[in-house]
């Protein structure tokens, strides 16, 4: 019987070492609430806080998303757009040229998209050299191009600008396009779109569903919560979470039955301003569903266990 290669021994070493230990701090469906001064709290489904990320500033965090590699980008209401590895490390700030930041989000192509809740512009920078790729100027309500979220086909942007209406922009053609809803109740702010083609939008008293037309189909709310302002889908796809920008409450809403699923509260006298979950998929691009780190061993293992079994079967 052959022996395996060293090459294959130092690969499992690999594998067994490096997973082990979790390059990645955060986990599948981990929730990321900006609580305001610059200051991101990570947490569980339970609530249970798992890390804590800074940037040593005042401002407030709001629009989140993640590149493929897995790093954290955020927004800094009064600041830049800061960076943060996997494992929860400070990278510095990503690329320059706008002011107040509110929502970022990516396409398939690794370009992240800034709305800029203080112009009607909507920035499109490359990720892996952080250079302005293209600056967009958009029809806007109350507050410039201020949540934004792109479309599977790539070229239209939804976007939201604390007004009673949700926005759209063609950016193949740089063209305005006509809204996909508007008239509603309330203010609004962050929005997803969903795989059916309708949208979610948080208007500050509940949080409303529209259909692909543009009909509004159903409404989200929770006991003693009237400031819903920033949201995101898990990955499951069938739930999505959003906090209250007063009292700090994390919420998980059942898309299809509106059942609330579980909440948590972010902390005592926070505002908070900015939610993601790790491993949302946007329709625009999506953040990536990181693999888990023994869902990647157990990878490695077999494919380690077929290449010894191929040699077997040669003898």
């Amino acid at each position: 019987m052959k022996r395996p290669s060293i090459g294959l021994v130092v690969l499992c070493f690999a594998l067994l070492v490096g997973f082990s230990t979790n390059a990645f701090a955060w986990s599948v469906g981990d929730i990321f609430a900006g609580v305001g001064s610059s200051t991101i709290k990570v947490f569980d489904q339970t609530g249970t806080l798992k890390q804590t990320l800074t940037t040593g500033s005042t401002s407030e965090n709001t629009g989140m998303a993640f590149d493929a590699a897995g790093n954290l980008y955020a927004t800094e209401f009064s600041g830049g757009v800061s960076k943060f590895a996997p494992d929860g490390t400070y990278l510095g700030t990503f690329g320059s040229g706008y002011s107040n930041c509110e929502s970022l989000v990516r396409d398939a192509s690794g370009n992240m998209f800034v709305g800029q809740a203080g112009v009607g512009q909507i920035k499109k920078y490359d990720v892996a050299t952080s250079t302005l790729q293209a600056t967009y100027t958009v029809a806007t309500e109350d507050r410039g191009a201020d949540w934004i979220d792109l479309a599977g086909d790539q070229t239209t942007m939804f976007y939201t600008s604390e007004g009673q209406s949700i926005k759209r922009f063609d950016l193949a053609t740089n063209t305005q396009l006509a809204d996909f809803a508007s008239g509603f109740s309330g203010r609004a702010f962050a929005l997803r779109i969903l795989g059916d083609g309708g949208v979610l939008v948080a208007t500050w008293g509940d949080i409303k569903r529209f259909d692909a037309a543009g009909n509004l189909v159903q409404s989200y709310d929770a006991a003693n919560n009237d400031a819903w302002f920033a949201m995101n889908i898990d990955p499951d796809g069938t739930s999505f979470w959003s906090g209250n920008y007063g009292s700090g409450e994390v919420t998980h809403f059942d898309i299809a039955t509106g059942a609330v699923l579980g909440s948590f509260n972010a902390g005592i006298n926070v505002t908070l301003a900015g939610l993601a979950v790790f491993g949302e998929r946007t329709q625009g691009g999506g953040d990536p569903a990181v693999p888990e780190p023994t869902t990647m061993l157990l990878l490695g293992l077999g494919l380690i266990g077929s290449k010894v079994a191929h040699r077997r079967m040669k003898k």
